[in-house]
């Protein structure tokens, strides 16, 4: 195989250096191309480096920008013959076309040689002060790849004042460019210094913007302080608009410096909370289910600071046919914290369709939701529960699973529901294959079965077939399910838990079932009245989830990834800028650092 890639590399040497084949502009350049299709390939060319150094010297536009990108490439492993080519990018970036000057202004910095930087000041500082936006544009993207080379050339250049002044360039691309560049640079010190001009001069730009600038603009004036409360007034009127606009991107930026603008304002933030809300429902009306789930993952964590704002609002929340099954989950899970007094009906009503979606996971979602919002409304307690009975009667498998789960929790708060639940459960383990849901049967059996005079003998039939069963977490509740109501109904009871006893002390190869019918046995042979008070004793009691604080430590990141994540950004970024830089590195030069970011 490396015999093959010499042998390509040697066909393109001579392809380069025949001399019909450099007569011909046409043959000459796909002889560039593919060398450039080889080094895409990662089959090492750059021992070609002189040859594509003569084919930098072209009108076309095409061969130039493919030599520049190879020297861009390999001019570290060929430091030595790179200086030939900076003759002819200098004169390139005196071009008549600012699409050349560009190209070889943003060539000269990516090559990354310490010894090539004196050269580059001149192109670097004429770039900046160019008539054309592109040039400038990459001439400013060109300072931070110098930065990372050698920052002491930025502070001889004063390159940050002429930064700072460039973000009144008439260009809004260039300013955006500015902004990123000087935010990098600046990061030991927190980035750009925003002073009231720089602020309302960016505010009353920003119109001007592309999407991705202004998102970058708004993220900025978030670092902004006004002086008074006149001036807040005078920003939110001015940004106003913005929250109309088409980009979720624009939409959320403007809310999060709605909201940081209006913290320390109690009086303004609950009508700021009322003002944003319209632009959020709006866009979960969009076509892009990715979209919609950025903006629920957003709304979730708004509902953690302004529970109300949306209770009014919860119909929007409904689950469309073609939702995908993420975004109906994630609207499940905010359809369960919206529920209150007023609306629990209908939502449970909502949640109660969703049980047969097609998608399992979702219908498993929906059926916890229910479970859930009994947990934390009481006063619903009944309607929940009659929604997980109407389930039951689908006689769906995983349905019916998910709802006995739901029930052992609403039992363990609300002891008096057995009455109503207990009557209509299923009597026999046929039509329950998931494990957890025979658990969840066993374990309401065991705990209230004793009003069922059928209970001993569901239970003995599960008995019977234990050495079929292949979950531990069933035998474990079929073993204290059988002790519970050894102790209720002894008489009943006596023979099947010694059978029960045996097979797990015996014959049981799990060793958690073992060790506990070692333990019921050893109880039981110390003392009755000990193990009733064991197996019997108290259960605890099941609350609902409280997720709002472990959320609102997501606050100051709103609009970021951390949001989507669900978990700080410390959490899932390596590095924060700027990147770190030894003495080593810069001394030894630019060839040897892994910091490198290529615009």
């Amino acid at each position: 195989m490396a015999d093959n890639k010499r042998s390509d590399v040697g066909e393109l040497r001579t392809l380069l250096r025949r001399p019909d084949v450099q007569r011909d502009p046409r043959k000459y350049l796909q002889a560039v191309q593919k060398v450039i299709a080889c080094m895409t390939l990662g089959i090492d060319v750059s021992k070609l480096f002189s040859e594509m150094i003569m084919a930098v010297a072209t009108p076309n536009l095409v061969q130039k920008k493919l030599v520049y990108l190879y020297l861009s490439n390999y001019a570290q492993t060929n430091s030595e013959v790179a200086l030939l080519t900076v003759n002819t990018m200098q004169k390139d970036c005196q071009d008549r076309n600012p699409v050349v000057r560009g190209l070889a202004l943003r060539s000269m910095c990516s090559l990354r040689l310490p010894s090539l930087l004196e050269y580059l000041r001149e192109p670097l500082q004429t770039g900046l002060g160019d008539r054309s936006a592109y040039v400038r544009k990459t001439a400013v993207m060109g300072i931070i790849k110098v930065f990372y080379i050698a920052p002491h050339f930025i502070t001889e250049l004063n390159l940050v004042d002429i930064l700072y002044q460039m973000l009144r360039d008439k260009d809004p691309q260039v300013v955006s460019n500015c902004i990123s560049v000087l935010d990098e640079i600046l990061a030991r010190e927190g980035g750009i210094i925003l002073n009231s001009k720089i602020a309302h001069y960016l505010m009353n730009r920003l119109r001007d913007f592309s999407e991705w600038g202004q998102c970058q603009v708004l993220d900025l004036l978030t670092r902004y302080s006004p002086n008074s409360n006149e001036e807040v007034y005078d920003i939110l009127n001015v940004l106003d608009d913005r929250l109309r606009h088409a980009n979720l991107g624009v939409v959320l930026g403007a809310v999060r410096l709605f909201l940081h603008l209006t913290e320390h304002m109690p009086h303004l933030h609950k009508d700021v909370h009322d003002r944003i809300k319209v632009p959020l429902l709006t866009c979960l009306g969009s076509h892009s289910p990715e979209l919609v789930y950025t903006c629920l993952q957003h709304v979730q964590l708004l509902l953690a600071k302004e529970t109300s704002s949306f209770f009014d609002s919860y119909q929007t929340f409904y689950c469309r046919y073609n939702d995908p099954p993420y975004v109906k989950m994630k609207k499940v899970e905010l359809l369960t914290e919206l529920c209150n007094a007023g609306n629990a009906e209908s939502i449970v009503s909502e949640l109660g369709e969703y049980a047969t979606d097609v998608n399992v996971l979702v219908a498993k979602q929906a059926i916890r939701a229910i479970g859930q919002i009994s947990l934390q409304l009481s006063t619903r307690a009944n309607t929940c529960v009659d929604k997980l009975l109407s389930l039951l009667t689908m006689d769906i498998d995983y349905v019916t699973s998910e709802t006995l789960v739901a029930m052992t929790n609403i039992l363990r708060k609300f002891d008096d529901m057995i009455e109503v639940i207990l009557p209509q459960l299923p009597t026999s383990f046929d039509t329950i294959t998931d494990p957890e849901g025979k658990a969840a049967l066993l374990w309401i059996l065991g705990e209230y079965g004793e009003s069922l005079s059928n209970t001993p003998y569901v239970l003995e039939e599960v008995v019977n077939n234990m050495g079929d069963e292949a979950s531990s977490e069933v035998k474990l509740q079929l073993l204290t399910a059988v002790m519970k109501m050894f102790m209720k109904r002894p008489p009943e009871c006596q023979d099947m838990l010694g059978r029960l006893l045996e097979h797990a002390i015996d014959e049981e190869g799990d060793m958690d079932v073992h060790d506990r019918g070692m333990l019921y046995y050893r109880l039981l042979k110390h003392s009755v009245q000990e193990a009733r008070r064991v197996v019997c004793g108290q259960h605890r009691m099941v609350t609902s989830k409280n997720t709002i604080i472990p959320r609102l430590s997501l606050f100051p990141e709103f609009n970021t990834l951390s949001v989507m994540y669900g978990k700080p950004s410390f959490n899932f970024i390596s590095q924060q800028v700027p990147y770190i830089i030894t003495a080593s590195d810069t001394s030894r030069g630019a060839g040897n650092a892994q910091f490198y970011i290529m615009y």
